[in-house]
């Protein structure tokens, strides 16, 4: 908005220049013309003075004879029209011009009288109307500029660069609210064409995310069905090299080779927990500085809509404006798990997100009113697979609150859950360490 204050401001300036250029060269031009007529004035007066004074011819009969004469010598200097006064015979009577346009000059006869006076009107009709023209041609180029500016502003350069920014949000937040629709026949189609490649990825996110648990819990099942037959190997070796089976003819070469085998079962096993472990902890982390408001602000942008249409009061606060390093976006996806939760275990009377610094680490807090969990639950809540007895009838895989506890470690930092009984809420707690 402050761009285009200063649009509008350099344009009024350059046409307020503009104008008043034009004015002042207005203005010289129109004394210069003055100047001529006077001069032109001055020698058809005393041409007439001379013609009453010489010859003794009336002031009425030169002007009658000469003026078509004066009009090609002084061209547009001349006077428009050239009237005789004859003296009053009222003494008392003064005549004067109160007009630019418009001079009297006395004119004196033989004997050095005064006989009369001599109107010249001097005419700018065509210069009063450029200077109208020109000035209401500029007045309506401001003001369609003007409006041009302001249509375009509103209509095109302000959706853009709301728009732009959205694939970007899009590729980083994953799971975010679709574009407001639209009849503009500038972005009418793009934005339809965004929102359904939102639901394209939402969708496809939320397949990969079904995918990854139930991967994971095969790979768990099977390094866990492993461990058996591994424990057993161990004790059948262990027998025979006891002399248990010695009558059967084993060596103990063959129980070097059952422990070899079981060795290598127990590594592939090891590696099986392992590929487990890291199928959830592949967090792409991008630090960077940016201030805690700005956190804020995409999580009001995102779930403010959202929470406004489910009628389901909602406030995103942030104490004073603190800087921190970290992944701002890695924050908003834990934070957008959390208000996910809220929204699917609360009773949807009330969440609230709080911002903070605290000491040497930066707080966030999510609270939810309704769905509290049993105090016996709560050290389990973080781990994967593990659903709460609130959960029962609800649809989840129960790897959310182990990935918002995963990215609080990978961004070195933790999360932690408490129930608080005087409002009946439940509040997560992600503290990142500076």
């Amino acid at each position: 908005m402050k761009k285009l204050i200063h649009i509008l401001i350099a344009i009024a300036a350059v046409f307020a220049a503009m104008l008043t250029g034009f004015h002042l060269c207005f203005g010289n031009a129109m004394n210069k013309r003055l100047m001529e007529c006077n001069v032109a004035v001055n020698r058809i007066n005393r041409e007439i003075s001379e013609e009453v004074s010489e010859r003794g011819v009336s002031p009425d009969k030169v002007i009658a004879e000469r003026a078509e004469a004066w009009k090609k010598t002084y061209g547009s200097s001349a006077p428009e029209s050239i009237v005789f006064i004859p003296l009053s015979s009222d003494d008392s009577v003064f005549r004067a011009s109160i007009d630019k346009r418009c001079a009297v000059c006395c004119i004196y006869g033989s004997d050095g009288g005064l006989v009369g006076f001599a109107e010249y009107t001097c005419s700018d009709n065509v210069f009063t109307a450029v200077k109208y023209i020109v000035t209401i041609f500029l007045l309506v180029c401001y003001l369609i500029i003007t409006g041009a500016v302001l249509y375009f502003h509103f209509a095109v350069f302000k959706p853009f660069r709301q728009l732009s920014e959205y694939p970007e949000r899009l590729a980083r937040l994953r799971d975010i609210q679709k574009l407001p629709e639209s009849k503009s026949r500038y972005f009418g189609k793009y934005i339809w064409g965004m929102n359904m490649l939102t639901d394209v990825l939402s969708a496809s996110s939320h397949r990969i995310h079904l995918l990854e648990g139930q991967h994971q819990k095969l790979v768990t099942s099977i390094a866990h069905g492993v461990k058996t037959p591994v424990a057993n190997i161990r004790l059948y070796t262990d027998a025979v090299r006891s002399g248990l089976y010695s009558d059967t003819g084993m060596t103990s070469e063959i129980a070097d080779k059952i422990d070899s085998n079981t060795a290598k079962i127990e590594s592939m096993a090891a590696e099986l927990l392992a590929a487990s472990d890291a199928s959830l902890d592949g967090f792409d982390i991008e630090t960077e500085r940016f201030p805690l408001t700005e956190l804020a602000d995409l999580i009001r942008s995102e779930y403010a809509d959202r929470m406004s249409l489910l009628r389901i009061p909602f406030s995103v606060k942030c104490t004073d404006a603190p800087v921190m390093e970290s992944d701002k976006y890695a924050l908003y996806r834990a934070v957008s798990q959390l208000l996910e939760n809220a929204l699917k275990y609360g009773d949807g009377s009330g969440i609230s997100v709080d911002l903070m610094r605290q000491d040497d680490a930066f707080c966030i807090s999510v609270r939810s009113k309704g769905g509290l969990l049993p105090e016996s639950e709560l050290p389990y809540v973080f781990r994967s697979y593990w659903r709460g007895s609130n959960a029962a009838e609800k649809s989840g895989s129960g790897i959310g609150l182990y990935v918002v506890h995963e990215t609080a470690k990978a961004l070195g930092g933790s999360a932690h859950v408490r129930r608080i009984d005087e409002t009946s809420e439940m509040e997560f707690l992600i503290y990142i360490e500076q």
